[in-house]
C-alpha cells in the first residue's frame, strides 16, 4: 500500500474522537453480526449466543455444558436457557454421559447440522463480500495485523490456545472483571 494510500484517521460519527483500529474491528463485527441475523430472523439461531454454541459444536461435538461455557465465553446460565431453546427446535439433543452420569453431553442433532451447514455457506457469501478487492497480499497483511491486536488483549495464561478454545483461565480472567 502507498504512504498516500493510507488515510488519517476520522472522527466518529457520533463524537468527534478519532476513529481507532479497534472501533473500526468492532463496527464491523457489529455489521457482520447484523448481517448474519437477517439470515435467521426467526427462532433460536437469531441470538449470537446459540451461534456461539453452534459454532463450538461444529468443532467438538459432545462437548459438556461447562466446556461449551469454556468454548464460548458464555455465561453457564446462558448456555443452559440457550440449549434449552435451542432443544427445543430440535438442533441438539442432550445425553448423559455413560462415564460420568454428572456430565451432560450436548450434540448437533441432524437439523442442527444441516443448519450449520447452510450457515457455513453463508459466512463464505458474506467473507467473500468484505474481502472483495483485496490482494492475497492485503488479505495476508490484515489477518497478520488482527491477529496481533487479538494476541495483545489475550491474557498471558491463553495465548497458546488454539482461537482461545478450552482456555479456562480466559473466563475466569473476565468474570472477575464483571
Amino acid at each position: 500500500m502507498k504512504k498516500e494510500e493510507i488515510r488519517s484517521a476520522k472522527p466518529c460519527r457520533s463524537c468527534s474522537v478519532p476513529l481507532t483500529p479497534p472501533m473500526l474491528v468492532n463496527q464491523i463485527a457489529r455489521l457482520f453480526n447484523a448481517r448474519m441475523r437477517t439470515y435467521d430472523l426467526d427462532g433460536v439461531m437469531s441470538q449470537d449466543s446459540a451461534r456461539q454454541i453452534m459454532r463450538a459444536l461444529s468443532r467438538e461435538d459432545g462437548c459438556s455444558q461447562l466446556d461449551l461455557v469454556h468454548k464460548t465465553h458464555l455465561k453457564a446460565p446462558t448456555i443452559s436457557v440457550t440449549l434449552r431453546r435451542m432443544e427445543s427446535e430440535g438442533l441438539v439433543r442432550r445425553e448423559q454421559d455413560a462415564m460420568d452420569l454428572r456430565v451432560t453431553r450436548v450434540y448437533l442433532s441432524e437439523r442442527g447440522k444441516e443448519h450449520n451447514h447452510a450457515v457455513h455457506g453463508r459466512l463464505r457469501e458474506l467473507d467473500a463480500e468484505l474481502m472483495q478487492g483485496f490482494s492475497k497480499e492485503e488479505t495476508d497483511m490484515l489477518l497478520h495485523f488482527l491477529e496481533r491486536m487479538r494476541d495483545n488483549i489475550l491474557p498471558e495464561e491463553c495465548k497458546n490456545h488454539t482461537e482461545n478454545e478450552g482456555c479456562k483461565n480466559f473466563q475466569k480472567r473476565g468474570e472477575e472483571k464483571n
